[in-house]
């Protein structure tokens, strides 16, 4: 999330500031847990989509937004592909460049919060906020601070300690289990970066003013059947870990909590719009790159986005290329669970 890149660019500058944060009450963020790759006997592994052009192919595999963080899957596939391959293509990607990390660490600190020292209870209708504590007592017992939170921004830091507390951790530990293979591989890394630099003042006052009509909703969307999400996450991730693409198609999509960047709720959405349309554009003039001069490439993107009818494998198969799906043909033909 956007609060994410702008808490870690701001941090590079001031270490300190991030030590003092996280006070040992507040539960491990979900992105920084190690990741461990366990194999389990010759079952199939996580699904591949392969795209090709002639005799050129890119192999694309989905990570899910949420896995266990004891989830067992067979790398085998995966392994032989990035092995084959001369290029890794991640996901897309966000860098922002502040122009004085320092005082935008501040910044962000206040921004956090509800303006004039309020609080939930004092801005959320009352079955709201009810909702609110009842999950805050059972998944941040031990959570300071949560109640000066805007509700956007406790919304997010509440589902992350409902899914620790599942047992969940962010898929982009698959992402980096994949990126030392590619090390190990010596295959190149092709990143589609965006670089995004701005003026603090006017991003933190539009945040300021945004409407607290929408961070309710994101709030109350968050919370209301929490328990259905990590549950929802948790079987995701065990039918992708063994390429089950019927219940992998059937889940419902990405969690609420997705609309409920503090970021995303104050910026022009047509901002936001260009932003992601061109870091898509990025990616894919690597892909078609790499489908014209590479035998065999490799790629990475997070699964929800292969799922979606008007996603990059739509993209793709407009462009003229063919697209095969992981249940059409087994991986590299080496193979068969």
């Amino acid at each position: 999330m956007i609060w994410r890149a702008l808490l870690l660019a701001a941090s590079a500058a001031a270490p300190g500031a991030i030590a003092q944060e996280n006070g040992a009450s507040q539960p491990t963020p979900v992105d920084v847990v190690e990741e461990e790759i366990q194999v389990l006997g010759d079952l199939p592994g996580p699904p591949l989509w392969k795209v090709t052009k002639d005799d050129h192919v890119l192999w694309i595999l989905g990570i899910p937004e949420l896995v266990p963080n004891d989830l067992l899957w067979h790398p085998d596939s995966v392994e032989q592909a990035l092995a084959r391959s001369s290029e890794y293509l991640p996901g897309t990607s966000l860098r922002v460049s502040l122009t004085n990390p320092v005082r935008a660490w501040r910044l962000i600190k206040r921004v956090r919060r509800i303006p004039d020292r309020g609080t939930l209870e004092g801005v959320l209708p009352e079955d709201l906020y009810r909702l609110f504590s009842e999950t805050r007592l059972r998944y941040a017992p031990k959570r300071d601070g949560l109640e000066e939170l805007r509700p956007s921004v406790a919304a997010e830091e509440l589902f992350d300690s409902a899914a620790q507390s599942a047992g969940l951790e962010s898929g982009r530990t698959i992402g980096r289990a994949i990126e030392k293979r590619a090390k190990k591989h010596r295959v190149k890394k092709v990143p589609a970066h965006i670089s995004w630099r701005y003026k603090e003042s006017p991003l933190f006052d539009s945040i300021q003013v945004m409407s607290p009509g929408a961070e309710q909703t994101c709030l109350q969307a968050s919370l209301q059947g929490l328990d259905a999400q990590l549950e929802a996450h948790t079987r995701l991730a065990a039918a992708w870990a063994v390429g089950d693409l019927a219940s992998i198609r059937a889940h419902s999509g990405d969690s609420a909590t997705l609309g409920c960047d503090s970021f995303a709720l104050a910026f022009d959405p047509a901002v936001l719009s260009q932003i992601e349309s061109r870091s898509w554009e990025l990616w894919l003039e690597n892909a078609e790159r790499a489908l014209t001069n590479n035998d065999s490439t490799f790629a990475i993107l997070p699964l929800g986005a292969l799922l979606r009818p008007d996603g990059p494998l739509s993209w793709l198969r407009q462009r003229g290329y063919e697209v095969v799906e992981p249940d059409e043909a087994p991986p590299l033909g080496t193979r068969v669970f």
